[in-house]
Parts: structure tokens; sequence; C-alpha cells
């Protein structure tokens, strides 16, 4: 079992240049999920952005019309979140952890994520944080979760891993320095599972039709919950 004190650790110390990272490994590209993201959701909902960061996917939530509560267990994130979006008045953030949540049942018109549901499963807490997820989940409402994943056709499969071990290293190294912690987007992604047995472990916490759609020729994803 992965301890969340190491990630902890990681994310605190890659703050202040996480959001160029995400711009520049991603080309960009990013931007325009975390916008399809939000506009899953109606004008109004109350969303609980998991594993909010520094808050970009809570503002694309907050500019769509949506209330939205961002947690996170790495308190640099949260407060790089609140100074980013201190003029946003329907935009909350609390430090918590994403299996653990301080909130009463059925209290979420939505859960979102990006880039998150990864680092539960490398941490061992996806299943157990799918069951809370559920929980505060109101009847009738979808959790979507934004995901770097494994394109499954061939020749993109090729240059996709290329990516990750030669160009994704140097971007990091350049944007973070000695702070770069190596291969661990690499190994995370890899060992990631495929999208049919996280929507497995949906279903145990409780979700129904479940979802998987590919973004990008599948280098990201949406997984998508329904509590009925």
């Amino acid at each position: 079992m992965s301890s969340l004190a190491p990630i902890r650790e990681m994310f605190d110390s890659l703050v202040p240049e996480y959001d160029r990272f995400n711009r520049l490994s991603s080309l960009g590209l990013d931007v325009g999920w975390r916008r399809e993201v939000a506009q899953m959701f109606p004008v109004g909902a109350r969303i609980l952005d998991v594993g909010t960061g520094t808050g970009d996917l809570a503002k694309n939530l907050a500019e769509h019309g949506c209330r939205v509560v961002g947690i996170d267990f790495s308190e640099r994130m949260i407060a790089a979140a609140r100074e980013k979006l201190k003029d946003i008045p329907d935009a909350s953030f609390e430090v918590s952890r994403a299996d653990e949540l301080p909130f009463e049942p059925r209290s979420f018109d939505g859960i979102t994520s990006a880039f998150v549901v990864r680092n539960l499963h490398h941490a061992d807490v996806m299943a157990s944080s799918f069951r809370e997820f559920y929980r505060v989940l109101r009847p009738g409402s979808q959790m979507v979760h934004l995901e770097l994943t494994r394109p499954p056709q061939r020749l993109l499969s090729l240059g996709h891993r290329a990516y990750l071990k030669w160009v994704l290293p140097l971007i990091g190294r350049v944007n973070f320095g000695e702070r770069w912690p190596k291969d661990y987007l690499e190994r995370t992604i890899e060992k990631f599972p495929d999208p049919r047995n996280v929507g497995q472990q949906m279903r145990w916490a409780g979700f129904e039709k479940i979802g998987f759609y590919p973004l990008s020729g599948g280098i990201a994803g949406l997984f998508v919950g329904h509590r009925c």
C-alpha cells in the first residue's frame, strides 16, 4: 500500500510551477478538457471538486454558474486555489482527503476531479474514495472524473509511450528542477487500470449508468457514474 504522506509532500513542493507544467505537458489541451467537464453540470448545481489542486477546474465550474466546494489533501494547493479564486464568491476550499470527506450524506449535486483518480489508485484509496463520493452525492446526480489514460490505437500508443519516457521528463526537469518527481507520472499512468476495471470499481461503490469517454485520441478520458 502506498502512503498518502509522500504523495502529499510531493504535491506541496510542486505548487509554484504546477499550472505552467499542466499547460506545457498537455500542450494546452487540459484547458479544453476541464471546460468540457464543467459544461456537464447544470447552472446552480452544488459541486464537490475533489483534489482541486490550484483550483483550475473549480474556476471553470464557478464561471459556468455552479457553486463549488474544492478539497485537496495539500494545504499549499488549497492556499493557491483560495488566492486564485479569491474574487469568486461561489467557490470555497478546504483541506480534506478524498476517502474521508467531511460532508453530510447527499449534500452535493455533482462531483468532479481532474487528474486525481490515478493518484487515488496509486495510494490504494480509489475504492474507498468512490464509496465516499457515492455517500455525499444526491440521488439523480453524477460524478465526472477527468484522467490521463493510455490510448488504445497502436501507433498513437507508441508515440504516447515515447512522450512519457523522453519528452515529459524533460518538461518536468526544466519546470521543477530537482523537485521533479522522476517517473511518478509515467508509472501512475502505466499502472492505472483500464476503463472497464475503473468502471467496475465505480459499480461496486453503488454507481450506475457508468461510462468512459475518451478525449484527444485516448490520452485522456472522462469517467462518469450516476447515483440513481
